[in-house]
């Protein structure tokens, strides 16, 4: 199975953008990809696995150096230190103060890389969830669709069954007027058409509702013109049924949920990798630069300071007053309430049910594959029976036909016969999509594209 991603991108290759005036027959492969481009779910996941990596580029930028720098100015009166002789006088003041600063941790147990560790995993995570919701929305659109053309082809079975009871009626009012039938045979075959078209009335229901189910699916805008298109279906007796073990093998390897699960792990150990980093000392180093002015200060270049006759311009004072410093310093926690040591053990919770998770994913997914395996196999049986009743229901229709030409036996009889013909290929047609549907949901999850041909 490909990465989702890797799907979307594929499939955007061929999407067609439609119209109100469209008429053509949709195949499964466009379905899905019209889905997928439409869905608001699908978006706004994501958008969640885009902030996820935003997050992740974010965590590798936090190990640059830091750079801030600072500008104030005050305007004061009373009590002030004089910059100039650094003392205190009674006096309206203009000053102000100006530098930046840079500091970067040095070491502080790997605590940043780690972070960026973790919001890998959790990156990695998004995407597979993202994956695994495309992956829903193929299956859903992939059943709507299958649904619709079963659909489809019992309405079809309705209508001919109505129409070859239409031409039973007129039959039969021919052999009423010759006197080969009774009044009553003949109203027998018109309530029985009644109820050919009461049924052909429901299965056109039906496959109206089938088709909004996929319309909804696909969120069209105009489902009017909505048509499948109808593949040619492999006979289920030429399908081989997948090993169980070899589908759940395959599907712990290739689905996004098994993934997702395993990418979890990671991101606990990690964050538990850093809950531990916390307590390690931190290196850093930090360097300064500051400068500042005053409209106090008297220029040290004045010959006389005590009667000044300069001007002492601001950039002049910036330029005089610049300090600089380098510091490298360690800070060691030495208590903390106890938080890092909470952290710690919550970090190891959460990797333990991490674990549980990844476990209890892996034994829900062997139950769903089961499951399906032994639907398949029942769906299977009932098409081999559905086949064999259809067959035997053609002969015993073909007998009655004959029996009936000869004379021996009424127009009800060959009815009756006729009906269970009908019936037999209907519960086939019910039959073949069903095992169809199983199969595909085994083929799907042993990491096969959804293909109905």
């Amino acid at each position: 199975m490909k990465p989702f991603i890797i799907n979307v991108l594929a499939l955007s290759l061929f999407t067609i953008s439609i119209s109100a005036q469209e008429q053509d027959n949709w195949p499964l492969d466009r379905c899905i990809v019209y889905a997928m481009e439409n869905n608001i779910s699908l978006k706004r996941e994501a958008l969640s696995a885009e902030l996820d990596r935003k997050d992740l580029a974010q965590s590798k930028l936090d190990l640059l150096p830091d750079l801030n720098g600072q500008v104030e100015h005050n305007l004061g009166a009373g009590r002030v230190l004089d910059r100039g002789t650094y003392e205190w006088v009674n006096t309206d003041v203009s000053q102000g103060d100006l530098g930046v600063v840079s500091s970067v941790t040095l070491f502080g147990g790997l605590t940043g890389y780690n972070s960026i560790k973790m919001s890998e995993a959790g990156s990695l995570a998004s995407l597979a969830r993202l994956e695994q919701l495309g992956n829903n929305i193929q299956l859903q659109v992939m059943t709507g669709y299958l649904d619709l053309l079963q659909k489809m082809e019992l309405y079809e079975i309705a209508v001919e069954k109505a129409d070859v009871t239409a031409m039973q009626v007129d039959r039969m009012k021919k052999l009423q007027e010759v006197g080969n039938v009774s009044a009553g045979e003949v109203l027998e075959v018109k309530a029985q058409l009644s109820s050919e078209k009461y049924n052909m009335t429901m299965a056109k229901n039906a496959m109206d509702v089938a088709k909004l189910t996929l319309v909804q699916l696909l969120n069209l805008p105009d489902p009017e013109s909505f048509s499948i298109e109808k593949p040619a279906i492999e006979d289920p007796s030429l399908l081989k049924i997948p090993d169980l073990e070899t589908v759940y093998t395959l599907a712990v390897k290739k689905l996004p949920q098994v993934r997702g699960a395993e990418h979890n792990i990671n991101y606990q150990e990690k964050n538990l990798a850093v809950a531990r980093g916390r307590l390690s000392p931190e290196l850093y180093l930090r360097a300064l630069y500051y400068s500042n002015y005053s409209d106090k200060l008297i220029n040290p270049r004045e010959v006389n300071p005590s009667e000044p006759v300069l001007n002492y311009p601001v950039p002049q004072q910036v330029f005089d007053n610049q300090y600089r410093q380098v510091s490298i310093g360690l800070n060691i926690p030495v208590f903390n309430k106890w938080q890092h040591r909470t952290n710690i053990s919550k970090a190891k919770i959460g990797l333990e049910d991490a674990h549980y998770e990844l476990e209890l994913t892996k034994q829900q997914l062997f139950k769903e594959i089961q499951q399906y395996h032994s639907d398949v196999r029942a769906a299977y049986d009932k098409y081999q029976a559905a086949v064999e009743s259809h067959e035997n229901s053609e002969e015993a229709f073909r007998y009655a036909e004959e029996k009936f030409k000869v004379g021996m036996a009424t127009a009800l009889e060959l009815e009756e016969a006729r009906n269970r013909l009908f019936a037999a290929r209907a519960e086939q047609v019910s039959a073949r999509y069903l095992f169809i549907f199983y199969m595909e949901i085994l083929e799907f999850f042993s990491g096969e594209e959804i293909s109905l041909t």
